[in-house]
């Protein structure tokens, strides 16, 4: 009896062990089946369902891990589509908006073509016309704050959305106003303005420089069988005689020109702009038409651009990154904003940051290391295998996004009333809060 029982409580606990692994199997099974069939979502919808490789899953779960860290971001319905890489949940309105830019006539104008033509959504035209501020005609009015002009009108039409609008830094935004009454220009503003329209990522109506976007799946498995050195742009123009280029016109930001100096102590650095030392070099890139420097095709042949901004404030990172570096399949070595807003917006392991060493000297002597071996260089374009990044901001010929994105937030945004008022226009405009002052050279 005892042998029986001894022999049962055996066949039972094989029984339980068989069971687990018969469950543990079918349940690795059900998940690959589940990672086995990925959604590539694109901008306002989703993808049919496929089976991928193996390339695939990797691609998805470096897509995933990247925009985890945003989850909790605060963004409008638009700013989640732009920066969460989540699909449009709002179909497009069947009426067509009018948007009044205010006191800014040749904005429209910019455009030789149609600024919606390349947009998600079509359903809005675009008027200068101020006189039609207080008619039912006009769906959205925006005001730029580089004047610090408010519009004065008797009685203001409610169903409008006011929108403020400014794509320089908070030290810049009120550019046009006089000193003395700059500090009154924000306090005017409160509790008039219902959106905003500005680079930052919690904008009601994001216009950033750029963005770092996904890569399609097809597009993923087309580069992924290349090189490296396939993706990176103008890899074959690379010289390693001067390792870093800047270009830089606006010479009132010393530091950034202080810390170039330094760093030209112990690389080479060519400097091309206004604020470059010799004639030559202040006009061997082409100018715009508003005498501004424009493309520079010579960027091409540098492995590192400095772009160093003219302020230092939260977000504020501009075509320096997206376009003078990235674009140019070079290296960024940023100063401006935090460490933490570099890391957060642009792609992973993409650039250097000043803060991240003690000294130029430091910086130098890492640009060195890292110039001697392809290899290491490649590490820091290795993201290109998974993203690509955006330059939305008009320049250099390429189409500006800011007024197809305002169209979709009128599409897309939360309908309810908001009003801004003092304290959370200062979030976005006051310099005071939004941007580091400038110090002693520790080096």
């Amino acid at each position: 009896m005892a042998f029986r029982n001894q022999h049962f409580r055996k066949t039972v606990k094989l029984s339980n062990q068989v069971l687990k692994r018969v469950f543990l199997i079918a349940f690795i099974c059900f998940m690959l089946l589940h990672v086995l069939k990925c959604k590539v979502i694109r901008f306002g919808k989703e993808e049919p369902t496929k089976t991928c490789s193996e390339r695939s899953i990797i691609h998805r779960i470096t897509i995933e891990k990247y925009y985890e860290k945003r989850k909790h971001w605060v963004t409008s319905n638009l700013g989640s589509v732009l920066f969460k890489n989540q699909p449009i949940k709002y179909t497009q309105q069947k009426k067509t908006f009018t948007v009044l830019t205010w006191n800014h006539p040749w904005w429209p104008k910019d455009y030789i073509k149609n600024p919606l033509n390349t947009c998600s959504v079509k359903n809005c035209v675009f008027t200068y016309d101020n006189n039609l501020i207080n008619t039912s005609r006009v769906d959205a009015v925006v005001v730029t704050t580089y004047r610090g002009e408010i519009p004065l009108v008797r009685r203001r039409n409610k169903s409008q959305r006011w929108v403020f609008f400014n794509t320089d830094s908070p030290i810049d935004a009120f550019i046009n106003v006089e000193s003395k009454v700059k500090a009154r220009a924000i306090r005017d503003m409160a509790d008039v303005f219902n959106w905003s329209m500005t680079y930052r990522s919690d904008s009601d109506v994001p216009i950033p420089y750029g963005r770092t976007v996904p890569l399609t799946d097809a597009m993923m498995q087309n580069i992924s069988t290349r090189p490296i050195t396939e993706a990176i742009p103008y890899w074959e123009h690379k010289q390693k005689d001067v390792l870093a280029v800047a270009m830089i016109s606006n010479c009132n930001n010393s530091e950034r020109l202080a810390y170039i100096n330094e760093l030209q102590k112990y690389i080479k650095v060519n400097l091309f702009g206004k604020c470059a030392k010799t004639f030559q070099m202040r006009n061997s890139c082409p100018r715009s038409k508003n005498g501004e420097v424009g493309d520079c095709p010579k960027l091409k042949n540098y492995l590192f651009y400095l772009a160093f901004e003219n302020s230092k404030c939260r977000q504020y990172i501009t075509e320096k990154v997206f376009h003078n570096a990235f674009s140019k399949g070079a290296i960024p070595v940023v100063m401006g904003a935090p460490v933490v807003d570099y890391e957060k917006l642009l792609p992973p392991n993409s650039f250097l940051h000043v803060n991240s060493f003690n000294s130029p000297r430091e910086l130098a002597m890492e640009i060195i290391h890292l110039s001697t071996n392809d290899d290491y260089i490649k590490t820091y374009h290795k993201w290109r295998q998974n993203f690509e990044i955006t330059n939305e901001h008009g320049s250099f010929g390429r189409v500006a996004q800011d007024l197809c994105r305002l169209c979709e937030a009128l599409n897309y945004n939360d309908k309810a009333t908001k009003v801004y008022d003092l304290d959370t226009l200062r979030l976005y405009l006051d310099p005071k809060l939004l941007c580091s002052v400038k110090r002693k050279n520790k080096w």
